[in-house]
């Protein structure tokens, strides 16, 4: 996350001496000031998305206050405007508030007053100015703006989503928990020859095997009892679109052979009519864990696997791909205090180094959470917990004094802010002997310090 620069107050007033005053009182609150005494050479200076606000006195020649407000407004009427008011003018600054001032300081200024409506003010403007950022990122329709990083993990995911959101395949999505699953398919979806039509999900763990037949086929009016209207099911409603069939492995496998046939034929009947629907729609499936094991286990058909598995994209965990978490963490960041109406921390190197060294076994998931976390003002609430590939505890004495000796390294880098000489007289070991265990583990020696 990059050091967030200085938001600029632009403070106009014919009078000079108040005019310095002012500036330097904010100057030394460390704020960033740029003064005019011509309102009219003031107003070539503002834009539309100027990052700060705007102070100005009410009686000024050629232009007054309420001129300049009007003026600003029609450049950016969210720029916060706040006016400067001489001693008893109510009037005057009620006038102004209603124009769409943000705030008004009556003369002589009090400067508690003066730093208490200019830090409200700004924060008022970088919340709004994020979240039209934020909306921004939400309308644009590039990949990258979707799957966010600069990895060679990302970059080929991306690729691959380009390639084949264009084919009319159904396709397989592998991922553990928490790795964007979802999103994936959403992407194949928005960049595919489909996108105008329904986007479907639905968890097949979630549904109980009692309603399952009337989720997914549809019934009719008296198919069974309290069917008391006709329905359209999952497969009807994803027609013309796409049908994400999340958990597939949760799937009852006897519905897995119903699954099969409509797949292969594109038509449905209700439950409770005999009449043939004709479908066109896209199927793609998210599992965890191997595909030729979840068929070892019963809990994936082989035909089924074989049909759905003309392409399949492997999605990696977070620790394989370190180099994209600060950039994801930024993202979710500022996604967080949009929703939350608060402004973006300055992420610190000490938060930098803990994010880093954490393995991240929630994966995107749990980053997306920390990173709210941190918007609000709440420490991290990191839960280690070592998993195999297919998300189950690892087994056996070595995986778990291997993982104890993992978990102590990390908790003395983060209690030592990485300070490697520091860790090591924690830990009660040499420095050498730290790097080695470091290097065993797989813990990176990035933004450590020596």
């Amino acid at each position: 996350m990059k050091k967030r620069q200085k938001q600029e107050i632009i403070l106009v007033d014919d009078d000079t001496d108040l005019l310095e005053e002012i500036a330097e009182n904010l100057e030394l609150a460390n704020h960033a000031v740029t003064t005019f005494s011509d309102p009219t050479v003031a107003l070539e200076h503002i834009n539309q998305g100027h990052d700060g606000i705007i102070i100005s006195d009410v009686r000024m020649p050629n232009l007054d206050g309420h001129a300049l407000l009007d003026a600003v407004q029609k450049i950016d009427r969210d720029i916060p405007f706040v006016m400067i008011t001489g001693h008893g003018q109510v009037t005057q600054a009620t006038t102004a508030m209603k124009a769409g001032a943000y705030d008004f300081l009556e003369k002589p200024i009090d400067p508690d007053q003066l730093h208490a409506v200019v830090g409200r003010a700004l924060e008022k403007r970088n919340l709004h100015l994020q979240n039209e950022r934020f909306k921004s990122l939400l309308s644009t329709g590039d990949l990258e703006a979707k799957i966010i990083g600069t990895s060679k993990q990302a970059q080929q995911l991306r690729q691959q989503v380009s390639v084949l959101a264009s084919l009319h395949v159904d396709l397989i999505i592998k991922g553990e928990t928490g790795t964007g699953k979802d999103l994936v398919a959403r992407c194949l979806h928005e960049h595919s020859p489909r996108k105008d039509g329904p986007f479907v999900a639905v968890n097949c763990g979630a549904l109980p095997a009692s309603l399952i037949d009337s989720a997914f086929f549809g019934h009719e009016r008296g198919a069974f009892t309290g069917a008391e209207g006709s329905h359209k099911g999952y497969f009807e409603a994803a027609d013309g679109g796409t049908l994400f069939l999340d958990e597939l492995e949760s799937m009852p496998i006897a519905f897995q052979a119903l699954l099969l046939r409509v797949l292969e034929t594109r038509e449905v009947t209700r439950l409770g009519s005999s009449q043939v629907i004709k479908l066109d729609f896209r199927v793609v499936a998210a599992i965890k864990g191997e595909l030729s094991e979840l068929v070892d286990e019963n809990r994936l058909r082989s035909d089924l696997m074989y049909r759905l598995n003309v392409a399949a994209l492997d999605l990696p965990d977070l620790a394989e791909r370190k180099q994209d978490i600060e950039m994801l963490f930024s993202r979710f960041a500022e996604v967080a205090a949009v929703t939350h109406d608060r402004p973006v921390p300055d992420l610190d190197e000490k938060t930098r180094r803990l994010i880093k060294l954490h393995n991240w076994p929630g994966n995107i998931r749990e980053l997306k959470n920390a990173a709210e976390r941190f918007v609000i003002g709440l420490p991290f609430d990191f839960i280690e917990r070592p998993t195999g590939r297919d998300g189950s505890p690892e087994q056996g004495l070595d995986a778990a004094l291997a993982s104890f000796e993992k978990q102590r390294i990390q908790d003395a880098l983060n209690q030592s802010d990485g300070v490697i000489g520091e860790a090591a007289s924690l830990l009660c070991i040499p420095r050498k002997k730290l790097y080695l265990r470091m290097k065993k583990h797989g813990i990176s020696k990035q933004f450590l310090s020596d």
